[in-house]
Formats: C-alpha cells, structure tokens, sequence
C-alpha cells in the first residue's frame, strides 16, 4: 500500500496544480463588469472636460447616480449610471439640428461605442449609420442592437438623437412584472393621461421591452412605463412642485400619484397613507442627495424622492425590487 501511496503521488500533485491552473484561467478571463468614465471618453478627454454629479436623468432600482458629462459641443451629453470607476449604462445624445455640430456628434457617438466595446467589431459604424437614420426619422422607432452582453438602442425623440447602453441582464424576458396592464394601472385615470405616446419612454429594459409615455393633461407631469399593454413591468411617474404659479396642477398630480398606486396595490389598505406622508416627507426636505423613502409590498418596491430636473419635481418609481429600471 506504502509503495502504491508513493507511486500516485506525483500523479495527484500534477492532478491538483492542473485543477489550479484552469481555476485561475478562468478567473483571469472573467471580464470586469461595467464600465469607467475614463474608459467611455478616451481620446475624447478634452472634449468632455468636467463630471456633474448627479447631473444625469438615468435611473435604477438600487438608487445609483447618474452623472453629466458636459462636452464642448453644446448640443452633446454624455450621462452616465453608477460612479465614474463603475458604470453600469450610459447614454450619449445630442441635437441634429446644429449644422455646425452634428458630423461631430456622429463622431464622437462611434468612438465612445467602440471605447466601451472594443469587441464588437462593427460598433463604431453601426452606431454610425443608425444616428444617421434616426437624424432622418425624428419620433421614429427604436433600432437595437445586442453585443457583448449589452444592449444599444438608437432612436430620435424630443428633439434629440440618443444611443443608450446598458446590460442586456436587466430585459430577461423572464423577470417579474407589476402583475397588471396598461387598462388597470389607468383604471380611473383615463382623462388624467389621455394620450399614450408608443416607444417614447426612458425607461430601460434590454431588447424585447419598450417604454411608452404619457403626459398628465396639465402638461405638468409625466408617466412612463415599461413593458406592453397586457404586462407592465415598471413604471416612473415625476411631477413639478409649482405651487407659486400652478397650485391647481400640483394638487391634481399628486391626486395622481396617489391613484396610481392605489391601483397597482389594490390589495393596500394603508396606501394613501404612506403615500401622503412620504410625498410631504420628501418636499419638505427637498434634499436632492436623500436616499428615496422606500417600502417593499411583496416582491414590489415603491420609491419617493425630490430631484431637481427642469424643476423642482417629486418622483415615483415602482418595480420589481430585483430589478432596476
């Protein structure tokens, strides 16, 4: 026995230092999730020379930031979601109205494409001929595309041509959803939001989903959601907060946001309540740096917060709470 302990020994040392070999291969070769700032703008530094945090209109779930990155060409954004060191998603956009600007913007579009993924060898010149034809097609379609476990969508709305990226993870056509449609999620609401607006959403959810928009009929507040007619997966509801020159339409808003989600938890007794307290909550602060005033009800999470966009504006979100949108 001594002699045949002896005898696989060696085999078993070559054994385990192969075994060791294949893990570390494997770990080496595992890509880094997201992305970096400096990585998005490389050879671009000088045109996107300062980082506005919070800046950026991108959202998720887990409540990270969103950055602008203001470039030398007025008409261009680039916002980011997560911190600079790791990016979750980012979206480029800019105004093809400028003459002046526009080839510059297409530009600048393929380079931040191909610096963020340098695998897809056709990135740049997709991206490149899809900003063109979104330039040609304003409020059209969306085109997409999947590469490298992202998702790159182009389209032309509200006056802009935008290219979103962000991980094909967060569309899995399997996820959960609100668990009601359009017709319940608006049930009563009908007038309140009396035109929907097919694909003009910003919320993202990889290939498959679409976000659709709708304006309150004060034009003071907006919804979107995400998902089809029969299946809404989530949505985001802001109004303004005008109470000096637009008194009525703040009431009705907020009368909205209430409705809303009375409709989606039918079943919640305590809804208005909470509501009421976490609207009153967050106006009162209007600290845009406070984390959302959240609450789970079952699988579904419902956040309030105060953010300043064009205005100051109080902000719904309700998903699935192992998603983000």
């Amino acid at each position: 026995m001594a002699d045949l302990i002896k005898n696989l020994t060696p085999l078993l040392v070559i054994l385990a230092a192969l075994i060791g070999s294949v893990q570390a291969v494997a770990e080496t070769a595992a890509p880094a999730p997201g992305f970096t700032v400096s990585q998005l703008v490389k050879k671009l530094e000088k045109r996107f020379p300062q980082i506005l945090k919070d800046g950026g209109s991108l959202t998720s779930a887990d409540s990270l930031q969103s950055d602008l990155l203001a470039s030398t060409n007025p008409s261009a954004v680039l916002e980011t979601l997560g911190p600079p060191k790791a990016v979750r998603g980012f979206a480029f956009s800019y105004d093809p109205s400028v003459d002046g600007e526009r080839q510059q913007s297409r530009q600048w579009a393929g380079m931040i494409i191909r610096n963020a993924l340098p695998g897809w060898r056709e990135g740049k010149r997709w991206v490149r001929r899809m900003v063109v034809q979104a330039e040609k097609d304003p409020e059209g379609a969306e085109i997409s595309e999947t590469a490298e476990g992202y998702w790159i969508a182009v389209r032309h709305a509200a006056g802009r041509v935008r290219v979103t990226v962000m991980p094909v993870a967060v569309g899995d056509t399997d996820a959960e959803s609100l668990g009601l449609g359009l017709a319940q999620l608006l049930s009563g609401l009908e007038s309140a939001f009396p035109e929907r607006e097919e694909g003009m959403g910003n919320l993202y959810g990889g290939d498959g989903w679409i976000s659709d928009r709708f304006f309150t009929d004060n034009a003071h507040g907006e919804l979107e959601t995400l998902g089809s007619a029969d299946e809404v997966i989530g949505l985001r509801y802001h109004y303004a907060l005008r109470q000096d020159d637009h008194p009525e339409a703040t009431a009705d808003n907020r009368g909205y946001a209430l409705a809303l989600v009375r409709n989606v938890f039918p079943g919640w007794a305590g809804a208005e309540a909470w509501m009421t307290k976490a609207i009153d909550s967050a106006t009162a602060a209007a600290d845009q740096g406070a984390e959302p005033i959240a609450i789970e009800q079952g699988a579904i999470l419902l956040r309030v917060r105060y953010f300043v966009g064009a205005t100051e504006s109080i902000e719904v979100m309700i998903h699935p709470k192992d998603t983000y949108l």
